[in-house]
């Protein structure tokens, strides 16, 4: 499988500096990757919406399709396709949820909170502040 993968992936290589006019790869790459990006996302609906249907036909098919446009998009942030396949090797045998674990930031630790021999100033109550607050409020309107 990398062997095909490889061969469609130097096949894109090859083909984005073609004539637009005569390579759809070389119509994409000209269109720029905001397009590459939009028609990989149609390409992954449609697989999902194949999928939904039960026919595995279509899902083979909008597979197919879902990977080449993968390849032109790697193609066009140049990221090879051999690193990809070297991340999956990274992965293989780590728990898909230990894998996540380790990718999501962690929130930051809580601040440390004043040492017990440090007297803090107590707030102000919320009450009595709101109460200067309105009380303010009648003097400006009473004028």
């Amino acid at each position: 499988m990398a062997d095909t993968l490889d061969r469609l992936a130097a096949t894109i290589a090859s083909r984005r500096v073609a004539d637009p006019g005569s390579s759809y790869v070389a119509a994409l790459f000209a269109k720029g990757l905001p397009k590459i990006a939009q028609k990989l996302g149609e390409e992954a609906v449609e697989t999902v919406i194949a999928a939904l249907s039960g026919d595995a036909k279509a899902v083979t098919g909008e597979a197919a399709d879902l990977l080449f446009h993968l390849l032109v998009l790697l193609e066009a942030t140049g990221v090879p396709i051999g690193d990809v396949l070297a991340e999956l090797d990274r992965r293989d045998g780590v728990s898909g949820l230990d894998e996540k674990a380790a990718r999501v930031p962690k929130p930051p630790a809580p601040a440390p909170t004043a040492a017990a021999d440090e007297i803090a100033e107590p707030a102000p109550a919320p009450a009595l502040a709101l109460g200067r607050k309105t009380a303010q409020r009648r003097r400006i309107r009473r004028g």
